[in-house]
């Protein structure tokens, strides 16, 4: 799913600046992709371990087949978002002394 189009003036009512907003969606965009591959490869693991996984046993119609019926994959930019807007996510940042 492609990233949405925002409305900034929403973004700048929870943030200081589109500087602070961008800084604290990358940082949880980030966490939601490592999550998702650290879920992936738990999974992928425990296969293997279980013996369920074989390359050689799938062949390429049935890839085809069950990646066309798997549900879209969130846009990890999109779910950050979503948190930042509902204020679910804490951030500070220092100011600089000069």
């Amino acid at each position: 799913m492609p990233a949405k189009t925002q409305d900034i003036n929403k973004l700048l009512e929870i943030a200081d600046n589109l500087y602070e907003v961008a800084m604290v969606v990358a940082r949880r965009s980030r966490q939601i992709n490592e999550e998702h591959y650290q879920k992936k490869r738990d999974r992928q693991i425990l296969e293997e371990l279980e013996g369920g996984f074989e390359e050689d046993f799938l062949n390429e119609e049935e890839e085809a087949s069950s990646k066309a019926n798997a549900e879209p994959e969130e846009n990890p930019i999109n779910h950050a978002l979503d948190d930042f807007k509902a204020t679910r996510l804490e951030f500070q940042f220092e100011t600089l002394r000069r």
